[in-house]
Order: structure tokens, then C-alpha cells, then sequence
């Protein structure tokens, strides 16, 4: 799996980084060119490089798609930056953090208009399938974002409402370049389904593991501050699901705790940490994760790939269960 995923992230990597963002005025696009060279597995744009050559053995007309699909990726970052007040990205100070909060808003939107202008040079008889997708995605990452801000306002959440809220901000854009990639591969539409269901499932498995990582995780094979979660009080997994175990007066008690904003933060950390082991959230986390990778699998059988193609995938999804925990 690492040698094939390799083989085409040479390729997108090779491709992307070719590309000069840099244009006038050049406060605004050095920005740019700040957030989309900043690194990262650019495993989205690869997975749709690679379902195409899957499918149809025309890898070359998923490039343009592919980095649409990259730019828009990191478009979100630059605002989820923003609105979550994070200092660091991929081990190095955020878009808004470096260049402020204006330029990083205004970048942003700029990067959000360059992802349509790549979109626009996929292959005219094509273009209508993978714009209807696109598009309709773009809308949900940004519903489920909103989702997200609302949950900070609400006392209660329930775990229905978390997991339609991560399907949208994360899952969907993991189904999405898969779909887009077996559109321009020429799959049948039961094909384009499944695919898009293994990668909407894989892309759940993706970000439960996230809300892990980011209180257990460590912070140099994380990328983001361990603990940021619990410092801005979002409402994760681990947090729904903890709430969901305790009695009416502890419940008032962790809320206390979880929204206080004057206790340090270590400490907050720490003491917030401690109910989440003692409610057994790691392996509920675990669990959940487990039940949508089976998921992710029968989709898998059902998208008609060779059996060495489908091994790939497989190894893919078994990886994001382990993803430097």
C-alpha cells in the first residue's frame, strides 16, 4: 500500500509544487503560497489520482480535479484557523496567526476561488459530474462547520448531532475525492457509489481518530497543540460521549470544569483527561471507529476493483484505525 499511495503522491506532490501561487499583490497571495506549500500527505488529491487509474487508466485527467481538491482542503484549514483561534498548524504557526486575521479571511476566500478555477479545466465531458459533486460538497464542509460553532453555544449535544456533524465537515470530502476520481475513471454510477461510501466511512474512522489524537495524541507526530480541544472547550466525541455516562450532578460538575476558561491549562488538561479515562472513551472512540471501518469494507467489496486494488484500499482504511496514536 505505502509503495502504490507513494507512486502517485510523487506524482500530485511533483505536480502541486510546480504551480506558482505567487501573484500580485503579493500580500495577498503569499499567504497562498504559505498554506498550500506547508507540507502534509496530500492523501485526498492522491486518493483521487489513484481511484481514476483504478478505474481507467487516465490518471492525467485527474490532476486538475486533484488540485482543485487540495486547494479547497486547505482553504478550510485557513478559516477553521481562524474560528478556532489555533496558533499552529502542521508544527508551524497558522495562515492568520503569521499574516493576521484579515489577510488570512481574504487568502482564503482567494484560495476557495482558485480550487473552482481547477475544477473548471477538468475534461469537458466530465466537468458537469465532478462540478455537481464538488460543489454540493463545498456546501456540506461548510454546513457541518457551522454545525461545529453551534455546538460551542448549545449545553447539550447528542451523539446523533456529532457524528451528522463530522460526516459533513470531514467525512464527506474523503467520499468526494474518491467519487470525482472514479467519475473521471469512467466507473458505473453503483461503482461511483460505493467508492464514495468506502471513502465517506474511511473519512469518519479518519476524524474519530482525530478527536483521539488531539487529547492523547502527541503533539510532534500530531502536527496541532495536544489538548487544544479541551483548552477551547469543543464538544468532541470523547466529550459527548463522557456526558452521556454521567449522573445529572456530575454532568454539571464536568461542565464546570470543561468551560472553565480561567484555570491553567495544563491543568485543565489534565483534570479533563482524567474523566475521559475514567468514562472509558478511548475505547468507545475505538469501538466506533471499528464499526465504520466494517462499513468502509462492504462498500470496498461492492466497488468491483481487482483484488490487488481493493488490498490497497483496505491497508489505507486499516491505517487511518492506527494514525499516530
Amino acid at each position: 500500500m505505502k509503495k502504490t499511495l507513494q507512486f502517485y503522491q510523487d506524482i500530485f506532490i511533483k505536480r502541486f509544487e510546480s504551480i506558482n501561487f505567487i501573484k500580485s499583490p503579493e500580500e495577498l497571495y503569499q499567504p497562498i503560497d504559505y498554506a498550500l506549500k506547508a507540507g502534509g500527505k496530500r492523501l485526498r488529491p492522491v486518493l483521487t489520482l489513484m481511484i481514476c487509474d483504478f478505474y481507467g487508466n487516465n490518471m492525467e485527467d485527474a490532476i486538475n480535479p486533484a488540485i482543485a481538491i487540495e486547494t479547497f482542503h486547505n482553504f478550510t484549514l485557513v478559516h477553521d484557523d481562524i474560528m478556532d483561534d489555533a496558533p499552529i498548524r502542521r508544527g508551524r504557526p497558522t495562515v492568520y496567526s503569521k499574516y493576521g486575521t484579515n489577510i488570512g479571511i481574504l487568502s482564503g476566500d482567494t484560495m476557495f476561488t482558485k480550487a473552482y478555477e481547477f475544477v473548471t479545466l477538468t475534461r469537458e465531458d466530465k466537468l458537469p459530474a465532478v462540478l455537481k459533486v464538488f460543489t454540493k460538497t463545498a456546501m456540506e464542509v461548510c454546513e457541518g462547520q457551522q454545525l461545529d460553532m453551534n455546538f460551542e453555544k448549545m449545553t447539550e449535544v447528542s451523539m446523533a448531532e456529532y457524528m451528522h456533524m463530522i460526516l459533513l465537515k470531514t467525512a464527506v470530502l474523503m467520499g468526494a475525492c474518491m467519487k470525482i476520481g472514479a467519475i473521471l475513471g469512467n466507473a458505473t454510477q453503483e461503482e461511483c457509489d460505493a467508492i464514495y461510501q468506502f471513502g465517506e466511512h474511511t473519512g469518519m474512522v479518519f476524524q474519530l481518530q482525530d478527536d483521539l489524537l488531539d487529547t492523547f495524541g502527541d503533539e510532534q507526530t500530531f502536527g496541532k497543540r495536544i489538548g487544544g480541544d479541551i483548552i477551547d472547550s469543543k464538544k468532541t466525541y470523547l466529550y459527548v460521549n463522557t456526558m452521556s455516562k454521567l449522573s445529572d450532578a456530575e454532568r454539571m460538575e464536568f461542565q464546570k470544569l470543561y468551560n472553565n476558561k480561567t484555570i491553567a491549562e495544563t491543568e485543565k488538561i489534565n483534570k479533563v483527561k482524567e474523566v475521559f479515562i475514567n468514562s472509558n472513551v478511548i475505547s468507545d472512540c475505538k469501538s466506533e471507529m471499528h464499526k465504520h471501518h466494517e462499513l468502509a469494507m462492504a462498500a470496498l467489496n461492492k466497488s468491483n476493483l481487482n483484488a490487488e486494488q481493493k488490498a490497497v484500499l483496505q491497508e489505507f482504511a486499516e491505517s487511518m484505525l492506527v494514525r499516530g496514536f
